[in-house]
């Protein structure tokens, strides 16, 4: 078991006892210890203080508001890099890190490690005098087109997404799904009509036209959004072979890629999507293909496994079904990440 007593001091009236080290939800995942407070992907710009030091995950829209703000920030050149381009402004105050080498703010040292989610998707490391934390981020532990599996590391608390915690999201291979999703587009091109996939901008986009550049002779077209995202990944050294146009322009036998919701009026289209929810979305008329950039339920098992921790928080998707699973199977304490007033480490003590 753990030994909580390093963490805890007595402060005020005798017997009183309060973590030396604050974590949990404050509008992101924040860590609070040594008088510094760090945010891991926090919901918004306006939420950050400008004594708070931030770090960014990875560069998916619903991630990157720590980016905007006036803060200390931190993320990989390939985060920075995606957001620059998508948002057509520069991040302020901005500190490249890179995986594997810590970076020291006063007491405590982040690590970034990689996550495997999508190009410098990173997971971090926070080693604090008493205890170290992982926080995942989102995270993908089998290795795809575009990206290397998340990697495991040892922490005391490990703080981890359950997007997919539930056992009934098990994913097939994805060997399995690329061979379905190519046989599904040259049949389709076949029929004379053109495959339309929609698409994230960044990361999914990406491995679809990798997908298709390796596999099939199609040519691949994307709008300027998914363009831009594609630059960034070609000048990270992975080449991409794609034509930047509106769907309405091209000729000729392609498949396309989109992040916009709209079809022109005039074409033969049909559509598709790549996402692992596409394992409850059962018989519909748009096809769907679950290929996810996150860990399935038996990945997230394998990882909670794998790091060792004596106590796991989770956060976003199915929280609670996953620590209870943690708890009865695997002898763990968890529970959801509460919010941080709940002095989160004293509940436990």
């Amino acid at each position: 078991m753990l030994d909580w007593a390093p963490l805890l001091s007595v402060v005020g009236l005798p017997g009183v006892w309060r973590p030396m080290v604050e974590i949990g939800w404050y509008k992101g995942f924040t860590v609070r210890a040594g008088g510094l407070q760090l945010i891991f992907d926090p919901e918004s710009s306006s939420a950050v203080g400008g004594g708070s030091h931030v770090f960014v995950s990875h560069a998916h829209a619903d991630h990157v508001a720590g980016l905007r703000s006036r803060a200390q920030k931190y993320s990989t050149a390939e985060t920075r890099n995606i957001f620059e381009g998508l948002n057509g402004r520069t991040a302020l105050n901005f500190h490249e890190v890179r995986f594997k080498e810590p970076v020291r703010i006063g007491e405590v040292e982040v690590t970034p490690i990689n996550a495997g989610h999508m190009l410098g998707s990173a997971q971090f490391l926070i080693s604090t005098p008493n205890l170290t934390i992982l926080y995942t981020g989102d995270i993908n532990c089998i290795d795809t087109l575009t990206t290397r599996n998340a990697e495991n590391i040892e922490c005391d608390i490990l703080v981890m997404e359950a997007t997919y915690g539930d056992p009934t999201f098990i994913f097939p291979s994805r060997e399995e799904t690329y061979a379905d999703v190519v046989n599904w587009t040259i049949n389709q091109v076949k029929k004379g009509l053109t495959p339309v996939f929609d698409v994230y901008a960044a990361g999914k986009a990406q491995e679809l036209v990798r997908l298709f550049n390796l596999y099939t002779n199609l040519t691949v077209a994307t709008d300027s959004k998914v363009a831009k995202v594609n630059r960034a990944y070609s000048e990270s050294g992975l080449r991409l072979n794609y034509e930047e146009s509106d769907l309405g322009e091209m000729d000729g036998e392609f498949v396309y890629l989109t992040a916009q919701p709209n079809l022109p009026s005039r074409g033969r289209y049909v559509r598709a999507l790549a996402t692992g929810w596409a394992l409850k979305m059962g018989s519909r008329r748009t096809a769907a293909f679950p290929l996810s950039s996150h860990a399935d339920f038996n990945q997230l098992v394998k990882f909670v496994k794998g790091c060792g921790a004596k106590v796991v928080y989770t956060f976003t998707g199915y929280t609670a079904t996953f620590t209870d699973f943690i708890e009865r199977k695997l002898g763990l304490r968890s529970r959801p990440l509460p919010a941080l007033s709940q002095r989160t480490l004293y509940d436990f003590h």
